[in-house]
């Protein structure tokens, strides 16, 4: 029996990831097991409406309450000024996996060649190597350079879409471009060109949106415990889920829970054929089910709660910061310097909003409220004033 062999184990973490070995169709969903090929078959309007069933009346989200080195800002204090959130790209995150679409390169290279091999006028066959589609594809280009000294008469196709005919051009600049600095090498070139457009692909992806994270409990550890928190010395706001408030219907709609599982999905083929499209919904739940909202189930602990909005790349860092739920409570670090605590408390007692310490229970390895309120705690005064 499963349980039998799990018995020993101590650590949730190691049991849903031992669990993930056996089973790899597992997967977690706000702390529940799920099957990801039923998961799959939802689709973005169906998993919307499921999980708006299991959505928390809470959410929280932890701060470090440092200042930012390049910009000389504190975001953290901002967030709870404003009552807003920032939207960030998923670039730095700490996951190295997280929101990281999973292209496959030699399938994006073969795929992107019989595209535009199909926009030259030659329909080649599927089954052949990536080898022999590039071979046919190169001594089309070949041809054309002999005979007009120039690659874009190759593509006889007349492209159906403003998107494809810039497109081709672009190949045929990038492709120049490259001849030049791989001493008119054809096939380097070519390649060369074809990887250039699987890293812009791979890059437009990640930018097609920002996210911004948020936890079901103040009293993590781990996120106390590492930079999302400053190792205990920021602090954490919570914010309460109003789903029947008109004004918060579109950021409501646009929350989802993290889906932890084994297995990467490889979604080349699907989405090569959006590359030269708009993006439309379908490609950009695509996007969001097999990218953002898909992590390792060894981060299963997390719980984690993302809101993702399509966003252009490039805006004022201003227009990334969203309102968000209101705000009810602030939990403040148990390690938070008595300067940094005080200029939290004012700020709540400013806006009214409730807070409390969080400390270490004495007899588990667990967090808990304060009894007290900071301003009767005598270590509290006492550190303030030295």
């Amino acid at each position: 029996m499963i349980i039998d062999e799990i018995k020993d184990f101590k650590d949730f973490g190691k049991v849903i990831s031992y669990l993930s070995q056996i089973a790899p169709f597992l997967c977690m969903i706000n702390m529940m097991p799920a099957n990801i090929n039923e998961i799959k078959k939802m689709g973005c309007q169906e998993y919307s409406l499921q999980t708006r069933k299991i959505m928390p009346k809470k959410l929280y989200k932890y701060f470090p309450n440092t200042i930012e080195e390049k910009t000389k800002a504190n975001y953290s204090i901002q967030a709870l000024r404003d009552n807003t959130v920032y939207m960030q790209t998923p670039n730095n995150f700490d996951d190295v996996y997280d929101s990281d679409i999973n292209i496959d390169f030699e399938k994006y290279q073969k795929l992107r060649l019989i595209e535009y091999c199909s926009r030259c006028g030659i329909e080649v066959d599927k089954t052949l190597s990536m080898q022999e589609i590039g071979n046919i594809f190169l001594n089309v280009i070949y041809t054309s350079f002999k005979n007009f000294n120039d690659s874009r008469n190759a593509f006889i196709q007349k492209p159906d879409s403003e998107i494809k005919q810039l497109s081709n051009e672009l190949f045929c600049t990038r492709l120049e471009i490259n001849l030049r600095e791989n001493n008119n090498d054809l096939g380097i070139a070519i390649g060369k060109t074809i990887f250039d457009e699987f890293n812009e692909f791979n890059d437009r992806l990640k930018n097609t949106f920002r996210v911004t994270c948020f936890a079901t409990t103040p009293y993590s550890q781990l996120m106390w415990g590492g930079a999302y928190a400053d190792c205990h010395r920021g602090f954490c706001l919570e914010y309460e889920i109003l789903p029947n408030e008109e004004k918060y219907q579109e950021i409501y709609q646009n929350l989802y829970p993290m889906i932890y599982c084994k297995i990467r999905p490889d979604i080349t083929e699907r989405l090569i054929k959006i590359q030269d499209e708009r993006m439309n919904k379908e490609a950009l739940w695509n996007i969001y089910f097999h990218g953002a909202l898909r992590k390792s189930i060894d981060w299963a602990f997390q719980n984690e709660w993302r809101l993702l909005l399509p966003m252009e790349k490039n805006q004022e860092a201003s227009k990334y910061c969203m309102p968000f739920f209101p705000i009810t409570k602030v939990y403040l670090g148990n390690r938070m310097p008595p300067i940094k605590r005080k200029e939290i408390i004012d700020i709540c007692n400013e806006k009214n909003i409730p807070y409390i310490g969080v400390k270490r229970k004495s007899n588990v390895f667990e967090m808990e409220d304060c009894a007290i309120k900071c301003e009767e705690c005598f270590k509290y005064k006492n550190d303030l004033h030295k």
